[in-house]
């Protein structure tokens, strides 16, 4: 089904552009060319790729699918491509790699001049994404390599893996001089000031990263009282807190130890929460040489950090 590279290319180009007459010109092919292809797919599926519509088209279930696995394949090509051209041209090539907020606000920015140094030529496309997203785009194939937390009790899909780095425990953190530090920290102190959440999807029934909702749900539970200002952000978020006195629920030991940034734990009495941290990948990329160094500097940094 899948051996003919240039179909599949074809495919998505319609799925991408909407409409096979779109999709015909920008291919600069004919219309009856491109139907012929999907007909051919169509045949080998068992079903309809797409809907037709009358402005174009939308994919069926089964074609959503096969659009999925096209990527992930194509992209399977492009890494051994890469991995083939790494040993004669000096390592070339481009990985697609996202991170949780505070990981690409704390640690990449440590870890990314050692795989520049090393290999200078590989292009890094780098996004703040939320872990349940990323294992999306993983899934895909529109995202090569993910650093962050992870749900651990989440099954993956079988061509992914993960690589455990730590353990990170969840607190209220503040900088070193918020007003809450001047005065014996109670819990109702946390509907005082403004907070940070960064607003990471994830699913309805998952506890692994409580947000500013929920932490204050648990004050109001306890206290009756209501957060007065919650602030949505992403990784651009830390550098409010250099200007206002903000809250966050960050894992604590990285955020009392981030660069241009300190921060410090606010005592109070809530429920601990515990989470897993690391690497999220596609098992194709584990010998890839650049994700090689990438996962021993996050293992260098890791050792310092808890030392």
């Amino acid at each position: 089904m899948f051996d003919r590279i240039a179909d599949m290319s074809r495919f998505l180009m319609i799925v991408e552009a909407g409409s096979f007459h779109e999709a015909a010109a920008r291919l600069e092919t004919s219309q009856p060319a491109l139907s012929r292809i999907v007909k051919k797919l169509e045949g080998e599926c068992g079903g309809p790729l797409f809907d037709r519509l009358p402005r174009g088209v939308a994919l069926t279930p089964l074609g959503a699918l096969v659009a999925e696995r096209c990527r992930s394949i194509l992209r399977e090509c492009e890494v051994a491509t890469d991995d083939i051209r790494s040993y004669t041209s000096g390592q070339r090539g481009t990985i697609r790699l996202s991170s949780g907020p505070v990981w690409i606000f704390a640690i990449l920015p440590q870890i990314m001049p050692a795989l520049h140094a090393r290999f200078p030529r590989v292009e890094v496309h780098l996004t703040s994404r939320g872990y349940y997203d990323a294992v999306k785009l993983l899934e895909q194939g529109l995202l090569d390599v993910h650093v962050g937390g992870f749900d651990s009790e989440a099954p993956l899909p079988v061509h992914l893996t993960r690589v455990p780095l730590l353990d990170l425990r969840l607190g209220v953190v503040a900088v070193p001089d918020h007003p809450v530090f001047g005065r014996p920290a109670k819990l109702d102190h946390l509907a005082d000031f403004p907070w940070l959440d960064y607003g990471l999807r994830r699913p309805v029934d998952s506890h692994v990263w409580p947000g500013a909702d929920d932490i204050e749900q648990e004050v109001f539970e306890r206290t009756g009282r209501r957060f007065r200002t919650i602030v949505r952000c992403d990784a651009s978020g830390l550098a409010l807190m250099r200007a206002q006195p903000y809250f966050a629920y960050l894992p604590v030991t990285i955020a009392e130890n981030m660069p241009g940034l300190k921060l410090k734990e606010v005592p109070i009495g809530l429920d601990e929460r515990i989470f897993g941290a690391g690497i999220v990948l596609r098992r194709s990329m584990l010998r890839n040489p650049v994700v090689e160094q990438l996962i021993e500097s996050h293992r260098e940094f890791i050792a310092g950090l808890l030392t």
